[in-house]
């Protein structure tokens, strides 16, 4: 292709943009989709059904010479159309020769503005008879201008052969190039429809499939760049508003995009078929949808920034869910409103919906108990993600509660999805609420042990907890609890201020190493499990400790300060805490442990002060 003809194309399309006004014709305003497609339904009916008549009928009615026009034009014969187009007695001007092309003009201005429902057309020789007008004249519809409406006729006409035909009326045929000069296309495009191929598709020109690519293709582009200029001014708000920029990035460029191709179809001067769908605004529909649930999705990041700042991660997995259904009402809503701006009962459709809803209950009713097992768990609480628990045989930690299912990654990092259904109806144990942890020993003792030996042994043993800085004064306990037949069974039970496993942990190996420092000191011996039959040497007893564990019991009982069942109320007191932990020589400052920073932080004021 030469490079004058590229020129061409361009001054063409640059002429276009600015005349882009002229091709705009006012719809009629009782057509919609609905209307348009059983139009279509009926006349490909009715066409079908005269295919099978003979051709002699073509003219001899109303509907048989518009369906033998309507055969031409798809052969793209306009000449043998043009023989259904009354020629006689036109104005000085228009010359008959110029038929087909008269013809081609109607018929944009028709399909500017209606449709025709063969349907609606008489079959019969003589036309409609209750029309009021005269026997040799049918209506077809009116052309709407700015001076009122101009009638399009069809006329009974002699054929030549002593007969008579139906014919576009040449009453009609006067007003096309008036009519043409004032809602026709320009000179500009008309040379640009004749420089390019041949080709139509969607009811629409090949000019009009060539602007509108361009416009999709141009279209992209600009909306580009504007989105790129939008999330530039985004990313200095994005610390505040979350999300911000990833709304201007898709939301608002697609939302701009679909509103322009809405806008430059409308100025394209389309057929009612195509343009149908652009007069019930379906782009800009789909354009709100998408921003409308582009601004849900704004928010919904906003709000989880903000409850993630205010430590509120449970309520982020709640907003999830309700984020999800409400985007699926702004759906449903709107695809409502599409159905009743394109002609279809509402009310209809709501009683459609009413009769399916029963079979879709019941085809989703599994889901269903998932979305509200879900919900109950959002509104019960009893875990949240990072949980630890155990659900019947799995044991692990909650990673997100979906709509359908409840994730939870296992020990051994496998993932288990448990429905909702299931997992809000059925036992479940959450380890991470626990507030304390319980320390709970049972000392099976060596029968060799003397009772003094006990005694001191319980002594020493609620001196400990009692001094213990981490252990609650809750449930406290050091009970000579059995005498079994191979051990003294003492029990050793505390509750220790953390609800924190690893912990734990450490504070009861501290208060083990205790123990075991207390046993020996009193040397005391661990029964051994079972009965086995050891020969050894005899070991003799420490005579001493147990002298000494006898005076000092006899001398409490002297004093009577035996603290059995219990330690007097003073002597509780001051035991209280004195017992260092974490212990002296560990890394860890004893204080650090006990207390939160911000309580370190008013500590460190009031030195500085002192």
């Amino acid at each position: 292709m030469g490079r004058h003809h590229w020129r061409k194309i361009f001054s063409i399309l640059f002429v276009l943009s600015i005349q882009s006004s002229v091709f705009s014709v006012t719809a009629a305003d009782d057509i919609n989709l609905k209307k348009v497609a059983e139009a279509e339904k009926r006349s490909e009916a009715i066409t079908e059904a005269q295919g099978g008549l003979i051709m002699a009928r073509d003219g001899e009615t109303p509907l048989t010479a518009l369906i033998a026009i309507g055969k031409a034009i798809e052969e793209n014969d306009w000449q043998a159309a043009a023989e259904f187009v009354d020629l006689r007695y036109l104005p000085k001007g228009i010359n008959p020769e110029d038929g087909p092309e008269l013809l081609r003009k109607l018929v944009i201005l028709w399909n500017k503005q209606n449709i025709i429902d063969l349907s609606q057309i008489s079959d019969q020789p003589t036309g409609h008879l209750n029309d009021k007008l005269p026997s040799y004249r049918d209506l077809l519809g009116v052309l709407e201008t700015n001076t009122g409406p101009v009638p399009v006729y069809m006329q009974h006409v002699p054929d030549g052969k002593g007969g008579k035909i139906w014919k576009i009326s040449n009453a009609t045929v006067a007003k096309i190039p008036e009519l043409w000069d004032e809602y026709g296309y320009s000179p500009q495009i008309e040379a640009l429809a004749n420089f390019l191929p041949e080709f139509s598709a969607f009811h629409m020109e090949n000019w009009q499939l060539l602007i509108l690519s361009l416009s999709i293709l141009f279209g992209w582009i600009g909306t580009g760049l504007i989105s790129l200029a939008a999330i530039s001014i985004a990313k200095h708000f994005e610390p505040k508003i979350a999300g911000l920029s990833r709304f201007c990035g898709r939301s608002l460029r697609w939302f701009l995009y679909l509103s322009l191709l809405q806008y430059a179809a409308l100025a394209l001067g389309l057929s009612v078929r195509a343009r149908v769908w652009f007069d019930n605004s379906t782009l800009l529909y789909l354009a709100n949808t998408i921003l409308i649930l582009g601004l849900v999705e704004l928010y919904s990041a906003y709000k989880s920034k903000q409850l993630h700042d205010q430590d509120k991660s449970y309520s982020v997995a709640l907003l999830r869910p309700m984020v999800a259904i409400l985007k699926i009402v702004i759906v449903v809503i709107i695809a409502l409103m599409w159905f009743e701006s394109s002609g279809y009962n509402m009310a209809t459709i709501l009683t459609g919906l009413g009769v399916g809803s029963l079979a879709i209950a019941l085809a989703a009713q599994k889901p269903l108990e998932n979305v509200f097992g879900a919900l109950t768990l959002y509104a019960a609480r009893p875990i949240k993600p990072g949980d630890f628990c155990r659900f019947g045989a799995t044991l692990g930690v909650v990673e997100e509660i979906g709509l359908r299912s409840t994730r939870i990654r296992k020990l051994d990092r496998t993932v288990v999805h448990i429905p909702n259904s299931v997992f809000s109806s059925q036992e479940l144990e959450n380890f991470s609420v626990i507030d304390r942890r319980r320390y709970k020993h049972d000392l099976r003792i060596s029968l060799d042990t003397t009772k003094e030996q006990l005694q001191m042994l319980l002594m020493e043993l609620r001196k400990l907890l009692l001094s213990h800085p981490r252990v609650l004064e809750v449930a406290q306990r050091a009970r000579f609890l059995a005498i079994e037949r191979d051990a003294f069974v003492v029990n050793v039970n505390a509750y220790i201020d953390t609800g924190d496993i690893n912990e734990y942990f450490g504070i009861a190996e501290d208060l083990n190493f205790h123990l075991l420092n207390i046993m020996k000191e009193l040397d005391i011996h661990i029964a051994p499990i079972g009965q086995n039959v050891v020969l050894n040497n005899a070991v003799p007893a420490d005579l001493e400790v147990q002298q000494r564990a006898e005076q000092t019991i006899r001398q409490l009982i002297e004093e009577e300060e035996l603290p059995f069942p219990n330690y007097s109320e003073d002597t509780r007191d001051k035991f209280k805490d004195t017992v260092a932990y974490p212990p002296i020589g560990s890394v860890t400052k004893p204080k650090d442990v006990l207390k939160s920073p911000e309580e370190l932080e008013v500590e460190n004021e009031i030195e500085a002060k002192s």
